[in-house]
């Protein structure tokens, strides 16, 4: 049944799966979510554990799940935090036609919450300090640090704030890994950490760079706060400056040629998107700077993880 076709009449089921396709792409946010905590566990793992296997063990399903819901309860959040907006300038999504209600996100939105929980209270109290942590720190989000006014004035910084979410995540899987509390994590790995604040910080710029008549009056993008082209320039050093950190760690850490071969292919893949976008600025070419940035994300992390995988190997089961 497609998203129009759909009434409150329609069984709840394919009301929340329309909900879900629409704003939580599951195989999208699966594939993220495990090649994420793969990566950072395993780099926890290196760093923490010098010249031992890497292990794959119940910690491993637990953070993944955790990493998952909590990615779904920022959805729910943000769905909260914009739905006025929303019904206003994107009457047609399923939340704002009322299919799904913010009663209905909430429960959801509730039950994940109380699932990250469960899983850092099974793994020990130093994943039970970085979750509260990252959940509180959603919390405050929520309600935009409780200066929703200053902040909507002030774009730059408002994405800015939201999106230090990422580096308190990356903590939360140190401590599901090496069941330490993360303020015990080496500098490398809050090195990493950083590489990935700029890599989320890419995407996020890129999926909101529009034409001048795509613009929505009252939406804000970077395309309005810098200019269409200018936000372009920004991607492109959010992007250098992802690739430079990631390299450090990797000379560090002694990677192979696979490692800055995979890092050199997906800086030019995304440089050629970004010059497609400058020489002929449509709207494919826009969108595509999303694609290309969520491309990236998934592939870099799956780089790094198959390096680790390759120089170290991993055994199964086990704790730390």
């Amino acid at each position: 049944m497609k998203p129009l076709e759909l009434t409150l009449e329609s069984p709840f089921p394919k009301r929340l799966n329309a909900f879900i396709k629409e704003r939580f792409p599951l195989p999208n946010h699966i594939c993220m979510v495990i090649i994420y905590f793969l990566a950072n566990q395993f780099l926890a793992q290196v760093l923490g554990n010098p010249g031992q296997p890497l292990r794959i063990g119940w910690f491993t399903l637990l953070g993944t799940l955790f990493l998952f819901c909590i990615f779904f309860h920022l959805r729910v959040f943000d769905e909260h935090k914009d739905y006025s907006d929303d019904c206003r300038h994107y009457p047609d999504r399923i939340l704002s036609r009322g299919l799904i209600t913010l009663t209905h996100l909430k429960i959801l939105g509730g039950v994940a919450i109380a699932l990250e929980l469960l899983c850092s209270a099974i793994s020990g109290w130093p994943a039970v300090v970085a979750v509260v942590a990252t959940v509180f720190f959603s919390w405050i989000m929520l309600h935009e640090f409780f200066v929703r006014a200053w902040l909507r004035a002030h774009f730059i910084i408002y994405a800015i704030s939201h999106m230090l979410i990422m580096p308190m995540m990356t903590a939360t899987i140190f401590s599901f890994t090496m069941r330490r509390p993360f303020w015990e994590a080496p500098w490398l790995f809050w090195a990493y950490a950083a590489a990935d604040f700029f890599a989320f910080a890419n995407w996020e710029i890129s999926r909101k760079i529009r034409l001048p008549e795509d613009e929505i009056e009252g939406v804000s993008s970077y395309s309005k706060e810098f200019g269409m082209f200018a936000a372009g320039y920004v991607v492109l050093g959010l992007r250098i400056l992802n690739t430079v950190l990631a390299w450090i760690v990797g000379i560090y850490l002694e990677l192979g040629t696979f490692y800055y071969a995979g890092l050199i292919v997906l800086f030019l893949v995304t440089l050629f998107g970004l010059l497609r976008f400058r020489l002929d600025p449509t709207r494919k070419t826009a969108k595509n700077l999303e694609a290309y940035g969520g491309g990236y994300i998934i592939l870099f992390y799956f780089i790094l993880a198959a390096e680790l995988f390759r120089t170290h190997g991993v055994t199964f089961g086990g704790s730390f």
